[in-house]
């Protein structure tokens, strides 16, 4: 079974999982993922590499790699996941969608304990600047404990992450479902079924997200105009920002702007 695609529709989220060994299928995504093991195993596959993550021990799984977890035997554990937008992160720490750790396995020696302290106390109930703050403690102490490398771009045989590395690289472009089954030299109805039948959603959706994602990215660090914001995120109307904006963040694109100023 090939992996599939996920999309994350949230830029930041944390999961406890408690007496319970995680069980999931191949996939991949843009978001960064840190898994910690409070107390047990859990068993995790990463780029065809098996990895058994015990008590005190990690690991961090960057953009765009194939990983799924698995159970083996009935050893409970206890842990958590978190899943971060590497966007978020942006103009602090490397580019994760250009390099990728030589292991993304940590032993519990590679963990300092500043960064154990962070994962211990970061709630899924916290509010979002919060858990924002957490992960900038947790990447800063585990990152100089990781020997990273440059990504090798090399050709994918599956059809539906050649669309999505095509999109993340043109979607503040006018691209339509037309442009891009040209480029792909695809039936456009082909595309519509993969993006519905293994991304979960349809292309203006996701196309939508990426552009929400980057706008609030712009917001984020820079002063420029909403309306100069919704046009470099490639939106071709006002309107349509708006309403794909709130549609994803929960408020508006100024509404969240003013969030962002009071968080600082």
């Amino acid at each position: 079974m090939l992996p599939f695609y996920e999309v994350q529709a949230k830029d930041l989220r944390v999961f406890h999982l408690v007496a319970r060994q995680l069980a999931f299928p191949a996939h991949l995504h843009r978001n960064i993922e840190i898994l910690y093991v409070f107390s047990g195993v859990q068993y995790l596959e990463i780029e065809g590499k098996a990895y058994a993550v015990h008590a005190g021990e990690g690991a961090i799984i960057f953009p765009d790699m194939v990983h799924r977890y698995y159970k083996q035997g009935e050893q409970p554990a206890d842990a958590v996941l978190i899943l971060c937008n590497p966007q978020l992160l942006g103009g602090v720490f490397p580019d994760f969608e250009k390099f990728q750790p030589l292991t993304p396995y940590l032993t519990n020696e590679k963990i300092p304990e500043e960064a154990v302290y962070a994962l211990k106390h970061i709630k899924k109930k916290d509010e979002f600047a919060v858990k924002l703050g957490w992960i900038y403690v947790i990447m800063s102490h585990l990152l100089p404990h990781m020997e990273l490398r440059q990504r090798k771009r090399i050709p994918v045989p599956d059809m539906s992450k050649k669309m999505i590395e095509y999109v993340a690289d043109h979607f503040t472009e006018p691209i339509t479902l037309d442009s891009l089954a040209a480029e792909l030299c695809v039936s456009k109805y082909y595309i519509s079924h993969i993006f519905s039948d293994r991304i979960k959603m349809n292309f203006r959706q996701y196309l939508g997200l990426l552009r929400a994602e980057y706008a609030a990215k712009l917001i984020r660090t820079t002063d420029a105009a909403l309306s100069a914001v919704s046009s470099n995120a490639g939106f071709d109307s006002q309107r349509t920002f708006n309403r794909v904006f709130h549609a994803k963040y929960g408020m508006s694109p100024r509404e969240y702007r003013n969030h962002v100023r009071r968080s600082k």
